[in-house]
């Protein structure tokens, strides 16, 4: 007999199998896949090569290139500068050979005297000249004209009238030296009528060359005011301004220095004990000199960089060599150009470049689109400003000289720009 359990388990092993039967009328098929219709791809115009158009413009600066510099020797004519002054006269040519080579440059070279403000000076004093004023043009035959600075392509009475001579101490000369009074008083007299009337320019460089063997002794004028007084003359564009000194050095011996920087007791008491020497002292220079020297030209470096290029030695064994490289840093001065846009340029997505072109040319080499092309680079070229938005031309491009030539820039710009930019 078989039990109730058994029963029941054999019941439910044979429906198993009957609904895993093909035959069962409870099998659920399932229609096998089909992947979906493919939806067809949108056919869309290909992109066109987007295309820049190339302007040319100058910022507004299409005048012609003729740079302007007005340099202005503010030189000491004690008794104790007759070789100083010699050295110069005999070397000039040396200082001015690429600044009057280049043709492209205007230039104005004069020359003032120190002062004196003693009334020992005022009742001993035999010339008619003022504080700051410019002195006359001298041929080599020593014959005075009526001009009072040397202009562009008159470099015969340069040396000759360079060499102002001197006037000894028992003579009515200068006994202490001041150097920033009359170059202040110069900058004044510029006026309709005025001794220096058309000597300085306004857009002209400003030069200021110191020939001395002491110091300046003004007493009202700080080296830091005189450096404003000439930056405040450019209106304000400190770049227009450099100032050079052809001075003695600290450790000079003193037999070549003026009496003021001499260890003299007269002058520099404290390095003596009575009569003697006590030892305190080294020597000394024309300091105020020095710092108005660092103060006009802050920016082009740190004051050890600055005193070493704005300044030479007067007793330099080289003093023709150093005079020279004076003169042609002038030149690169006088020669950089900064072109102010009116449109930002765009930079090309495959390289990365400046889409700018600078031409130098004719206007109808320029209008032709040729003339000289400038390459880009910090020496002999030019360089961007994002900031001011504007093209820095260095002082040192070789340029194909053109009478009446000018620049051209060629850009793709980024936006239209408006007037204020």
């Amino acid at each position: 007999m078989i039990s109730p359990r058994s029963f029941l388990m054999s019941l439910s092993a044979l429906l198993f199998l009957a609904a895993c039967s093909p035959e069962s009328s409870d099998f659920i098929s399932v229609e096998p896949w089909e992947a979906p219709p493919e939806t067809p791809i949108p056919q869309y115009d290909p992109i066109p090569e987007q295309k820049f158009e190339w302007i040319t413009e100058d910022g507004g600066q299409s005048q012609t290139f003729s740079p302007q510099v007005d340099i202005l020797f503010v030189t000491d004519n004690s008794e104790s500068m007759k070789s100083a002054q010699e050295n110069l006269s005999r070397n000039i040519d040396r200082f001015t050979a690429k600044l009057m080579s280049n043709q492209m440059i205007d230039y104005h070279i004069g020359v003032i005297s120190t002062w004196d403000s003693s009334e020992r000076f005022a009742q001993m004093k035999k010339d008619s000249y003022k504080p700051g004023d410019l002195r006359l043009v001298k041929t080599s035959a020593g014959k005075y004209l009526s001009k009072r600075f040397i202009g562009k392509g008159e470099k015969a009475h340069l040396a000759s009238t360079l060499k102002i001579g001197i006037t000894p101490y028992s003579q009515g000369g200068p006994e202490i030296e001041e150097f920033f009074s009359p170059l202040a008083a110069a900058l004044e007299n510029t006026g309709r009528g005025a001794s220096n009337e058309g000597f300085f320019r306004p857009e002209a460089q400003l030069v200021v060359i110191f020939l001395t063997d002491a110091d300046d002794s003004t007493s009202k004028i700080s080296p830091e005011q005189m450096a404003r007084l000439l930056v405040d003359f450019k209106g304000g564009k400190s770049e227009k301004v450099a100032v050079y000194g052809v001075l003695v050095r600290p450790e000079d011996p003193d037999n070549i220095k003026d009496y003021d920087l001499r260890v003299h007791p007269k002058y520099h008491p404290e390095c003596f004990d009575g009569k003697k020497n006590n030892g305190k002292c080294s020597g000394f220079g024309p300091q105020r000199i020095e710092e108005l020297i660092v103060a006009a030209n802050a920016g082009t470096g740190t004051p050890e960089e600055i005193r070493s290029k704005y300044i030479m030695s007067i007793a330099s064994k080289n003093f023709g060599t150093d005079l020279a490289k004076m003169g042609d840093d002038i030149t690169v001065k006088t020669l950089a150009k900064e072109i102010f846009l009116n449109y930002r340029p765009r930079l090309d997505s495959k390289t990365g470049q400046l889409m700018i072109r600078v031409r130098y040319g004719s206007p109808d080499q320029l209008a032709a689109g040729k003339g000289q092309l400038i390459p880009q680079g910090a020496k002999g070229g030019w360089l961007y400003d994002p900031e001011a938005n504007s093209v820095h031309l260095s002082g040192d491009i070789n340029y194909q000289y053109k009478e009446g030539a000018r620049f051209a820039v060629d850009l793709i710009p980024l936006t239209i720009a408006n007037s204020s930019n």
